[in-house]
């Protein structure tokens, strides 16, 4: 899309501009065409910066008993998720997510407090999905067996 952008607005601009009959006109037309590229593109940047930022900030621990969420740069927040009420695992993948190895994990529990919950940017994340499955198959078979004796 930024490709795009960074091609199409100055070939606009030099369209608009070569309907102009004065140079300063057209210099000023083509002036325009490439600031308005340049805001865009550094928006763009920082929208991509943003999201690198939040990416880094998030980091997924799964035990043999729960799925840690921690998010945060500056402040922490931890979420936990148990085993036991992870009912579904899902994964998805978009094409470029797939070309760069990563995806998405979606675990939907009976937990009251994160029903569903998704796991952003997870490199092999089919892995991912069936670790947790094991884990929470293991953990329900443990506890039958405790509750049965």
């Amino acid at each position: 899309m930024m490709i795009v952008v960074l091609i199409a607005i100055p070939l606009i601009a030099a369209f608009l501009s070569s309907d102009a009959t004065d140079l300063e006109a057209k210099s000023k037309i083509n002036h325009i065409g490439w600031l308005v590229t340049l805001v865009i593109f550094v928006i763009q940047i920082l929208f991509f910066l943003l999201a690198m930022m939040k990416q880094k900030s998030t980091v997924y621990t799964v035990t043999n008993q729960r799925v840690l969420i921690e998010r945060g740069i500056l402040s922490k927040s931890l979420a936990e998720i148990d085993l036991r009420y992870i009912d579904e695992t899902e994964f998805f993948q978009r094409v470029t997510e797939r070309l760069l190895g990563i995806g998405s994990v979606t675990l939907i529990s009976s937990d009251k407090v994160f029903p569903t919950t998704t796991l952003h940017s997870i490199k092999d994340p089919r892995a991912l999905r069936e670790l947790i499955r094991s884990h929470a198959y293991q953990v329900s078979q443990r506890q039958l067996f405790t509750r049965a004796t």
